[in-house]
């Protein structure tokens, strides 16, 4: 089933992943989004600071539409629990001016992260993903390795901000 629906990337898309305003198919970005819930939950939990971590990024991400508010209802309402991380995979078609299986894996790092618990499972999940991209060990570990450095650069930045949290 092919869609003409689309959601447009927003000015944080290029600030945040390079990538210029522009739209994204909606069956894509969907089915993206249900590979990172899978992983997210791949410890038997999709914790609300994960799902709302996603939220906010796709928020920021995307120019707000009734196509986006619909993209995360959709996300809302999937089954993560008995998704096929593999058979979910075999649909995307990377049609896409960024490198999208690793920007993925970020955001499910990102993700699986944001409940201040990077779980082995989630790991796994990660992993196996990856294998199934085409993306090396090692760029994943960077790409944790990005995502820990981050955190770290959050905190010293309210730290030296003295906000409390």
């Amino acid at each position: 089933m092919s869609s003409e629906k689309s959601i447009h990337l927003s000015k944080y898309a290029k600030y945040k992943y390079g990538v210029l305003p522009q739209p994204v198919n909606f069956e894509l970005g969907v089915t993206a989004g249900c590979v990172l819930l899978a992983i997210a939950g791949a410890d038997g939990e999709l914790t609300e600071e994960e799902l709302q971590w996603y939220i906010d990024e796709q928020e920021m991400l995307a120019v707000d539409s009734a196509a986006l508010q619909e993209y995360i209802e959709t996300l809302r309402k999937f089954d993560w629990k008995n998704a096929n991380i593999e058979e979910i995979l075999k649909g995307i078609k990377f049609d896409f001016p960024i490198n999208f299986s690793r920007s993925m894996l970020y955001q499910a790092i990102k993700m699986s992260r944001a409940d201040g618990t990077y779980h082995e499972k989630e790991k796994a999940a990660v992993a196996k993903a990856a294998k199934i991209l085409g993306v090396e060990p090692s760029v994943v570990v960077s790409l944790e390795s990005v995502a820990e450095m981050e955190e770290t650069a959050d905190r010293l930045r309210i730290a030296l901000f003295e906000t409390e949290v």
